[in-house]
């Protein structure tokens, strides 16, 4: 009678442990699920540094993008018989014309107005096309998308290369502008070293962040490029904002909360006038960080649906 009740004992004992032990238990899916939730949870919270974490890599291994570019360029005008000249050609003829016309039109008219024409003109045919083509740029690349290359910094770094070396075609003409000018020489454009890889950075983060909307939105890039053509006269490209009343009042205004303004005007100011803009340096150092804030949480967000909206 006594081993009765233990039997009980030891086989309830066993039963426990073998529930416990064994994968088929009852304590073990349990574990396992709430491991599950865990990873799928982690998977899903997008990581805002992921855009950094992905250009990283890229840097890292810079052969597709750095050659691409290279490729991209050559192909280009390889057909031509003038080659890179005729990416040259047209900046030169519309600052030669459109200068020569505007000089006799505009009232008291700056000495430098060639240099300052050349300058926003070459850096706003830049920042239309950087910020025209990255709307679509993982549409135009979606067949290596959906092979597999998901390495998505890659096809920016790419574009972004290619128009480096057509801004490096267009400089010619500001050097000349800046030669055949009378302006005097200043220590202002060692400020330079400090402005041009503020204004790079502003553009290269504005482009990832158009790079998700456009892939979002199919009809982003067109919006942006409606923008971007009424953007080009209501900045100060082909128009001085002295020669128009100077910057306060309405025109300060308007030229003020132009976003294009400041992008410009940290590089050609010390070129075309001998002047530090401490203000649009100070503004562009201020927008970068919440440039590329916003540009990481879209592209974090975005990331894992990129390849199903193509």
């Amino acid at each position: 009678m006594q081993g009765a009740p233990d039997g009980a004992e030891l086989g309830t004992t066993m039963e426990t442990l073998t529930e416990s032990s064994t994968p088929g238990g009852a304590s073990r899916p349990k574990q396992t699920t709430a491991r599950s939730k865990r990873v799928k949870s982690q998977r899903s919270s997008p990581s805002i540094v992921s855009l950094i974490q992905d250009l990283v890599a890229s840097f890292r291994a810079p052969g597709f993008w750095l050659y691409g570019a290279w490729i991209d360029t050559s192909l280009e005008y390889r057909a031509q018989a003038l080659g890179a000249f005729w990416g040259v050609a047209g900046t030169l003829l519309f600052v030669v014309l459109l200068g020569t016309l505007y000089s006799h039109v505009l009232p008291n008219r700056h000495q430098s107005f060639y240099v300052h024409l050349a300058t926003g003109y070459v850096l706003w045919v830049f920042m239309q096309q950087t910020l025209s083509v990255s709307a679509r740029i993982y549409t135009s690349n979606r067949s290596m998308i959906e092979n597999g290359y998901v390495k998505y910094p890659d096809y920016m770094l790419r574009m972004f290369c290619a128009e480096l070396n057509s801004l490096a075609l267009n400089l010619i003409v500001v050097v000349g502008a800046v030669v055949l000018s009378p302006i005097s020489l200043t220590a202002a454009p060692l400020v330079l070293f400090l402005t041009i890889p503020l204004f790079f950075a502003a553009i290269l983060g504005i482009c990832f962040f158009c790079s998700v909307l456009g892939a979002r939105y199919a009809d982003f890039a067109e919006l942006l490029r409606t923008a971007l053509r009424l953007g080009f006269f209501i900045t100060p490209i082909i128009w001085v904002p002295g020669a128009a009343g100077g910057k306060s009042g309405a025109i300060g205004a308007f030229v003020y909360a132009n976003p294009f303004y400041y992008l410009i005007e940290i590089i050609r100011a010390p070129i075309a006038s001998g002047e530090v803009p401490w203000l649009e340096i100070g503004v562009v150092t201020a927008a970068i960080p919440i440039i590329w804030l916003f540009a990481s949480y879209a592209y974090a967000r975005a990331r894992p649906y990129l390849p199903l909206w193509l």
